[in-house]
């Protein structure tokens, strides 16, 4: 239960077990997960306890209820998880969810969805799911897990309470844990998307010449061309993290004139460039007409 992870993410598990003691249950929680290789373990953690009428954080005080044993077994009927179907969280995923969750509970007065992967939210989905957390039922609670939150959209972050997950010390920093797809020539994607970024920070608009060039020779499969988007955005919140004085996750070195180029407001509009490009490749549009729109997008933000 949750006392498995008081050593691991001691932070975190100090928040969860406080918001039992001190009764102050926010009705969503988004939790940054950074990569950690537990992170549904600690949810359905987490779930458990909030669910627990004696707020037992530990299997050796349990009593042996069936409650348990059914979330993990995902058939207990207050609780739901939503995952990915496909490449994407789909709209009509959230919708069943929300009638599902309009009635009060049997077996608990809690109701309780964990949303497994809401970086693959896609522009429709994540629409759905915001008017769900603008008016949340009573007693329903949210946790939805992303790697980084800059993968949602922003009016999503702000009705949550965000909550960090520190990494194991003994997992890998690599790239492949922040990114939604499974590359074999990752390095390779990594290395032409870099220079693809500092060519468009450099010519602007002007890199719509030279895409073929820099992107499509070198990026072909959609998979490609989601890790790319991704790393992009990974690229431009390691910007942001040099701007606020923060650890970065992946670029400990970015083109100085790049960073010099942007402040913390533009480098904020091109993140959201960017995950509007991957929700549309998750939805199969033209990949050709995607990375055009986002060279004119990005190479066309101003100063402000």
């Amino acid at each position: 239960m949750l006392d498995e992870f008081i050593d691991e993410q001691k932070v975190p598990y100090r928040i969860f077990i406080n918001t039992v003691i001190k009764n102050k249950c926010s009705h969503a929680y988004l939790i940054e997960t950074n990569g950690y290789s537990k992170k549904e373990e600690l949810a359905f953690a987490f779930a458990k306890y909030l669910f627990c009428p004696y707020n037992y954080s530990n299997k050796s005080e349990c009593v042996k209820c069936t409650q348990c044993d059914k979330i993990d077994k995902e058939i207990f009927s207050e609780f739901k998880v939503i995952r990915p179907d496909g490449l994407w969280i789909k709209k009509e995923q959230l919708l069943e969810l929300q009638e599902q969750f309009k009635t009060k509970g049997i077996l608990s007065n809690k109701r309780i969805y964990i949303i497994t992967d809401a970086a693959k939210l896609n522009a429709t989905s994540s629409n759905t799911i915001l008017k769900f957390l603008e008016e949340p039922s009573e007693n329903v609670i949210a946790i939805l897990l992303a790697d980084n939150i800059h993968q949602l959209l922003d009016t999503i972050v702000s009705r949550c309470q965000v909550i960090t997950l520190k990494k194991n010390l003994n997992e890998s920093n690599k790239l492949e844990s922040l990114l939604s797809v499974k590359i074999e020539n990752l390095e390779n994607i990594k290395e032409n998307t870099v220079k693809f970024v500092n060519t468009l920070e450099l010519k602007k608009n002007q890199t719509i010449i030279l895409a073929k060039k820099l992107f499509h020779n070198n990026i072909q499969e959609k998979n490609e061309t989601l890790a790319a988007v991704e790393i992009m955005i990974l690229y431009y919140r390691d910007m942001l993290n040099i701007k606020l004085n923060r650890k970065t996750l992946i670029f400990d070195e970015i083109d100085a004139n790049t960073i010099k180029n942007n402040n913390i407001n533009i480098i904020s509009k091109k993140i959201k460039i960017l995950l509007d490009i991957k929700n549309k490749l998750y939805i199969n549009a033209n990949t050709n007409l995607l990375i055009d729109k986002l060279i004119i997008e990005i190479g066309g933000v101003k100063w402000k």
